[in-house]
C-alpha cells in the first residue's frame, strides 16, 4: 500500500513520466477528451463535484515541480471565484524560489491546446477529467525542474 501522494495508479504514473515543459490539464466534467492517443487521459470523475479540480491540483502539486500555468480568459471573467481559488493555491508554489508564471489565453485557444496540442508539438502529456461542474473550471500546469 502506498504511504502517501497520488493513489490513483494511472495519474501517479502519468505525473511520474512528466519532464520539463510537459503540460497537464486538470479539467471539469464537461471538458472533451483529446482527439488522439498522444495524451494520457485519466478520468477521475466519480459523481457531481467529486473530485474537484482543486483537489486534484493540490495532489499533483505535491509531486510535480511546476514553473508556470495556463488559464483561460473566460475562467477569469465568468468564474472569477474559481480563478481566485487557483491563484490562492498556486501563490504558495515557487520554482527555484521564483513565483510561478501565469499565461492567460482565450478559451478556444485553450481547448485547441488540450484537444490537439500533442499533434502540433505542444507537450500536453496528461488530460485529467474531474467531477467538477463549473463553467471554465480547468487549468494547465507546466512542469519545471528544481535545479
Amino acid at each position: 500500500m502506498k504511504k502517501g501522494g497520488i493513489y490513483n495508479a494511472e495519474l501517479a504514473k502519468a505525473v511520474g513520466r512528466m519532464g520539463h515543459g510537459d503540460m497537464i490539464l486538470i479539467g471539469d466534467v464537461g471538458c472533451p477528451f483529446p482527439r488522439h492517443t498522444m495524451t494520457t487521459c485519466v478520468d477521475l470523475a466519480v459523481s457531481d463535484g467529486v473530485p474537484k479540480v482543486t483537489d486534484v491540483m493540490k495532489a499533483v502539486l505535491e509531486e510535480l515541480v511546476v514553473e508556470s500555468y495556463i488559464v483561460s480568459q473566460e475562467t477569469k471573467e465568468i468564474s472569477p471565484e474559481t480563478y481566485e481559488e487557483f491563484k490562492g493555491i498556486l501563490e504558495k508554489e515557487t520554482n527555484k524560489g521564483n513565483a510561478l508564471t501565469e499565461k492567460t489565453i482565450p478559451h478556444p485557444e485553450m481547448k485547441d491546446l488540450w484537444l490537439n496540442g500533442g499533434l502540433n508539438g505542444e507537450e500536453v502529456k496528461v488530460f485529467v477529467r474531474t467531477g467538477e461542474r463549473c463553467p471554465y473550471c480547468y487549468i494547465i500546469l507546466v512542469a519545471g525542474v528544481d535545479f
